[in-house]
């Protein structure tokens, strides 16, 4: 079920018709809205749900054990091995048959192996990077062991973020279903803000840009120059609006249920460096990575060698995580590069460091470029692709633009561009929280109007889906 379907339109409004009656956080309650997660998840595969249900049972079940035991690590490595296996299986195994395939053709060796008829399960990187987190954090003595395993099948099967985050820890979700916020006016009004402003980002202009995108990276052959270029320039803003529309409506559907959730984007496209721009995107993934990651394997507090091959292996890693594909570890090893450069050389600029606003968005503009590079590697189906559309951009500086044809993708694109930089200098989504009726109601008008008048002929799946 897609959040952006009539279906799940109507879905929201029995939730929230029947919540209204039942005593918030109750048994009732939580019953009702695991039976309704699962019928959310199970319009995909009523199969596949059972796949939820058993991991996080092996992880409610290991939590248990872990703090009786005189080994808990025993029981944190059956819970990360049986977590990573379950991913690794639907997720990786035709990757790996593929690139032993391709090495064994590259040694001379005729024998195949036939890759397995495997489905990805929707969201199942998501899912099981949470029920890791808990776990883990249940070791590191952190978070007590969850008594109810109705609470923990209720954190686990959520459906607002289930399909594609933000990723929530257990810490988070459990602190406010122990003690609910009483849900304010103004927080309702918030709620709307991010769900409609998640939609117009979704149907209005990430979908619409899909339309170019995909014409050029799926025959870039018949691109010319500017329209690979273009193309990049577009998939970037593209990405952005479609997964940040995404959380937007999640954040906000879980409001209207009395649950915050932690922020997941912060325009990352005004990062004034590498850094920050992973401080800015995908934040609760770059947090994961960071707190269960890079810090288990030394941080920065081993030397600088340890440090760089600690940052290098959590993005080849996290890179892997968003696909089973080279691209994906290419592009997460690119951002391992460019974090390393920052480090090793960058910072050593004063330059790079000024707070100056001429030095931040000369530091701005060269960090977008950076990102939309990578996010050629991202985009592409394969590696020959990739080198296809770079190729072709190599060729811009001997050719001027079309602008009978480019003209329209000029303009849209300068214009996401100056809409991304207003609503962080306007702080738009506390305004819009904040206005009074007649504003807000003109707000929400607006964004009905425009998902009306702008909606594209075909509807697009939410890209981190296939995640």
């Amino acid at each position: 079920m897609l959040f952006n379907s009539w279906h799940f339109i109507v879905f929201l409004f029995v939730v929230l018709s029947v919540t209204a009656w039942l005593p918030r956080y109750g048994t009732a309650w939580k019953l009702f809205m695991v039976a309704a997660s699962c019928y959310f998840y199970g319009q995909w595969s009523y199969l596949y749900l059972l796949l939820i249900f058993v991991t996080a049972t092996v992880d409610f079940t290991l939590a248990q054990r872990l703090l009786k035991s005189a080994q808990p690590g025993r029981f944190l490595a059956i819970s990360i091995v049986a977590n990573l296996g379950v991913l690794a299986y639907f997720k990786y195994t035709n990757f790996l048959i593929q690139s032993a395939n391709g090495a064994a053709a590259v040694a001379g060796f005729s024998w195949q192996l036939t890759p397995m008829d495997v489905v990805l399960p929707v969201g199942i990187s998501f899912y099981t990077f949470q029920n890791m987190s808990y776990t883990i954090d249940v070791y590191r003595g952190q978070l007590t062991p969850r008594r109810s395993v109705l609470d923990y099948a209720l954190f686990t099967t959520f459906f607002p973020q289930l399909l594609a985050g933000p990723i929530v820890r257990a810490s988070e979700f459990f602190e406010q279903l122990d003690s609910p916020n009483r849900i304010l006016r103004q927080d309702l009004q918030y709620a709307l803000v991010l769900i409609c402003l998640g939609y117009v980002k979704k149907v209005v202009f990430a979908d619409n840009l899909a339309t170019s995108v995909d014409a050029t990276f799926s025959s870039p052959q018949s691109a010319t120059a500017w329209d690979a270029l273009l193309a990049v320039y577009a998939f970037a803003f593209q990405i952005y609006f479609d997964f940040s529309g995404y959380t937007d409506i999640a954040i906000g559907l879980a409001m209207l249920f009395g649950f915050r959730f932690p922020k997941n984007f912060d325009y990352p496209y005004l990062a004034s460096s590498f850094q920050d721009f992973w401080r800015r995107w995908h934040m609760t993934l770059s947090r994961w990575l960071r707190d269960y990651l890079y810090i288990a394997l030394g941080g920065n507090r081993h030397g600088t060698a340890r440090t760089l091959a600690s940052l290098m292996t959590t993005m080849l890693l996290g890179g892997l995580w968003h696909g089973a594909s080279w691209n994906f570890i290419l592009w997460g090893g690119l951002h391992g590069v460019y974090l390393s450069l920052e480090r090793l050389v960058l910072f050593r600029f004063k330059w790079w460091r000024s707070p100056e606003a001429s030095f931040a968005l000369l530091r701005a503009l060269i960090v977008f470029h950076f990102i939309c590079f990578a996010w050629i590697f991202f985009r592409a189906a394969d590696f020959s692709t990739s080198l296809l559309i770079i190729t072709k951009i190599a060729g811009v500086v001997n050719i001027l633009p079309d602008w009978h044809q480019h003209s329209a993708m000029l303009s849209c694109l300068g214009a996401l561009g100056l809409a991304h930089w207003l609503t962080a200098k306007l702080k738009l989504k506390d305004r819009l929280a904040s206005a009074n009726a007649v504003t807000f109601g003109i707000f929400v008008a607006i964004c009905v109007f425009s998902l009306v008048w702008f909606v594209p002929s075909k509807s697009v799946p939410f890209i981190y889906f296939q995640f």
